[in-house]
């Protein structure tokens, strides 16, 4: 009886330890992406050359896709909690759950959110971009802000940087949550959960002029960048500890 309740109380710490690291991580990534933010008129620039780049491409999309959802109050409202409460609740819920049900899979997603955030300051220090929906002379109209008296003044405070455009981890990371739910799970209703999930993140960035389209993909491809390097480094220690196992 007295290990059982050694047991639960060394799981119970060590459930609290890592909630710790991920939640102090997380702050100091905020705190470091405030401390390096920019001078606006350098991120406005930036900006406007992702706009040029989008637009020589052919895919300057946002300002169609967002007047198509403006005039019906109750889309907006529901990519504004999207964007909103998809975010760091659902990646919160994914680690419990990965932590719990999914130890073994938990310390790959959990480093792959460490290192691609951590890379992420570097861009965010290097290269301020401001986000779309402080173009409002282009017909981007900030949803989020309007509707959120909440979220706004979070987003006004001194302790956020607005000109983190680059990349989106609100779709890198909403990406993560759904490979880790695809490849941690059988059940089919929950797979098709981890392909929607980013899907609906995509979309609520743009429609909510947050990010360009161009952040979702530098988000999404260092999000993936950084997945392949931790597993890649799990299957190097792996391949090293081969031969004693093999013994």
């Amino acid at each position: 009886m007295q290990s059982g309740f050694t047991t639960r109380r060394r799981e119970v710490f060590r459930l609290l330890l890592e909630a710790g690291i991920l939640i102090l991580a997380y702050l100091a990534y905020e705190l470091v992406r405030r401390l390096v933010a920019p001078s606006s008129h350098e991120a406005f620039g930036h900006a406007l050359n992702i706009i040029r780049f989008e637009q020589e491409m052919g895919i300057f999309f946002e300002p169609y896709l967002q007047a198509q959802i403006v005039d019906h109050h109750w889309l907006v409202t529901i990519f504004n909690w999207i964007y909103v409460w998809g975010y760091l609740p659902v990646i919160g819920a994914a680690a419990l759950y990965l932590y719990i049900f999914r130890r073994p899979s938990y310390a790959r997603y959990r480093n792959a959110f460490l290192l691609s955030g951590a890379i992420g300051l570097i861009i965010f220090a290097t290269l301020p971009v401001a986000p779309p929906r402080m173009f409002p002379e282009l017909g981007f109209i900030d949803t989020v802000h309007i509707n959120s008296e909440f979220y706004s003044s979070i987003q006004k405070s001194e302790f956020v940087n607005e000109f983190a455009a680059v990349p989106s981890f609100h779709f890198g990371w909403t990406l993560l949550v759904g490979m880790a739910v695809i490849q941690t799970t059988r059940h089919i209703a929950f797979k098709l959960l981890g392909v929607t999930l980013p899907l609906l993140m995509l979309l609520a960035i743009i429609f909510t002029a947050n990010h360009y389209v161009i952040d979702a993909v530098i988000g999404g491809a260092l999000v993936l960048l950084a997945f392949a390097v931790v597993t890649a480094f799990e299957r190097s220690r792996w391949r090293r500890g081969r031969p004693l196992l093999a013994r």
